[in-house]
C-alpha cells in the first residue's frame, strides 16, 4: 500500500471516528452545556443522607428543636453528630420524576420540607409535612449557583433562606432570591 493510500485511509478513519464520537465544534459546545447541566443536577446523590450547610452562617439546617411533628419548623443550628437528634440534621433528596427537582426528606422525622400551607404566615416558613401525599408543594428545584440554590417548584423566585439573617435558631423561610450567600447551601454527604 502506498503512503498516500495509508494517509487517506487514516484520515478517513479519523473523520469517521470524529463523526461517531461527535467531536465537531457544535458537538463540543453541546457536550460542555450537557456537562454543566449534569453537574448542576448531580451536586446531590438521590436517596443519600446529607447535612445542608449554610456557608454564610457556618451552621446546618435541621428540624427546629429536633422536632418530628407535622408542621414543625426548620432552622439553623450547630452540627450534632451523636444520638437520635443527629438524624434530624440529615436530609435525603428523593426523586420526583422531573430532572433537577427533588423532595427533601428529614431522615430523623421521616417528613418532607414544604412551604407552610397556612396562608396567614406572613414569612412563608418552611415546615415538615408527611411525604407520601405526592404534592408539588413538596418539590424543590435544585440548581448549582455559587452553592446549591433550593427554590420552590411552584415559585422558582422563592428560595430557602434563613429568616432575618443567617444565625443560629433562625427559622428557614421562602424569600425572594437575591443571590445572597445566605440563600445558598452546601450539601455535605453523611459518612
Amino acid at each position: 500500500m502506498t503512503l498516500r493510500k495509508r494517509i487517506a485511509l487514516m484520515l478517513a478513519a479519523t473523520l469517521s471516528l470524529a463523526a461517531a464520537f461527535g467531536t465537531g465544534a457544535g458537538a463540543t459546545e453541546q457536550h460542555t452545556r450537557h456537562q454543566e447541566e449534569s453537574r448542576a443536577q448531580s451536586s446531590v446523590i438521590l436517596r443519600e443522607p446529607y447535612h445542608l450547610y449554610n456557608r454564610s452562617a457556618n451552621l446546618f439546617m435541621l428540624a427546629k428543636g429536633w422536632n418530628s411533628v407535622e408542621n414543625g419548623l426548620v432552622d439553623l443550628w450547630y452540627q450534632h453528630n451523636t444520638g437520635e437528634p443527629a438524624l434530624r440534621e440529615q436530609w435525603k433528596f428523593l426523586p420526583t420524576g422531573v430532572s433537577g427537582v427533588a423532595r427533601i426528606k428529614n431522615v430523623g422525622s421521616g417528613l418532607c420540607l414544604q412551604p407552610n400551607p397556612d396562608r396567614l404566615d406572613p414569612f412563608r416558613h418552611v415546615v415538615q409535612k408527611r411525604c407520601d401525599k405526592g404534592e408539588r408543594e413538596q418539590w424543590w428545584n435544585l440548581q448549582e449557583d455559587n452553592g446549591l440554590r433550593i427554590s420552590s417548584f411552584t415559585n422558582d423566585n422563592r428560595v430557602l433562606t434563613p429568616y432575618n439573617g443567617a444565625q443560629a435558631s433562625h427559622d428557614i423561610v421562602l424569600d425572594q432570591d437575591t443571590g445572597s450567600s445566605a440563600q445558598r447551601w452546601r450539601p455535605v454527604l453523611v459518612d
